[in-house]
């Protein structure tokens, strides 16, 4: 008889065991007695900041190293409790979903407070937001994004308030000098006066913003080199050049746009 008795105690304990969700495995009883059941480690726990020690094998620095239900906080679990939809948190929690787990929300007000591929999304209260890691705009574009915060490698809606490589030229003021392999930025139709590598750029840049030689050298399916000559000689020194007009030097004039692919082409200053 009490051989039977024991076997459906350890039956019991079991079912039990199995129906204990979310933290409740880590922290026992919260009866004033000061008893507590034990741990699913077997060791005797009590949640954090109730006067007891955490729960031996459930330290943690994040939250997926805790069970369902629960997220970490000071490095111990705690219970958040489950959810669907942020609406099934209390105040100051939205749902995880991927683990449907309330979780609190991250205190920030501005980006650089949030680790690099995330976002400080103060208007829902949510804290910090996961968008992408990225290196430049072209990356964050493909992902759905509007531009790249290349500083934090961090993937931003909207549009960049740097300005951009593209776009119309629509005011007068000045394209400012950019080094090799960089383009000058546009914003609202002007130039700002910045550059950005082009590398780093949303979309190829227009033929005729590339200001070196070797920048639209590069792009020959689309740009054309144009050259001025000096000390040309020849019968023909007015369309391409080449030898049938030869030149003792020539220097890059400018990139153009073309349809297909054009030969270089060789301007004669005027004498």
């Amino acid at each position: 008889m009490n051989k039977q008795l024991s076997s459906i105690g350890v039956a019991l304990a079991a079912a039990l065991v199995f129906l204990l969700t979310g933290c409740q495995l880590y922290f026992g009883s919260s009866d004033s007695s000061g008893g507590g059941s034990s741990g699913a480690s077997g060791s005797g726990g009590s949640r954090p900041g109730s006067g007891g020690g955490s729960a031996p094998g459930f330290e943690c620095s994040s939250d997926t190293q805790c069970a369902a239900g629960c997220f970490c906080s000071k490095g111990v679990c705690e219970e958040g409790g489950f959810c669907a939809s942020d609406k099934d948190c209390g105040e100051a929690f939205h749902c995880d979903t991927s683990r449907s787990s309330c979780i609190p929300d991250a205190a920030c007000s501005k980006d650089d407070q949030c680790a690099p591929g995330s976002v400080c999304d103060a208007v829902t209260g949510k804290g910090c937001v996961a968008t992408c890691a990225c290196a430049s705009d072209g990356d964050a574009i493909k992902a759905g994004f509007g531009w790249c915060d290349e500083a934090r490698g961090t993937c931003m809606t909207g549009k960049d308030p740097a300005g951009a490589c593209t776009g119309a030229v629509t005011c007068s003021t000045a394209s400012p000098a950019c080094p090799e392999g960089q383009v000058p930025l546009l914003k609202d139709g002007c130039f700002t006066g910045a550059c950005r590598a082009i590398t780093a750029c949303e979309a190829a840049p227009a033929c005729t913003e590339l200001q070196h030689e070797s920048d639209c050298k590069t792009r020959t399916a689309d740009c054309t080199t144009s050259y001025t000559g000096h000390n040309c000689r020849g019968p023909d020194c007015t369309v391409t050049g080449g030898d049938s007009c030869p030149c003792e030097s020539k220097t890059f004039e400018s990139c153009s746009s073309n349809s297909g692919g054009t030969l270089p082409v060789l301007v004669i200053p005027e004498s």
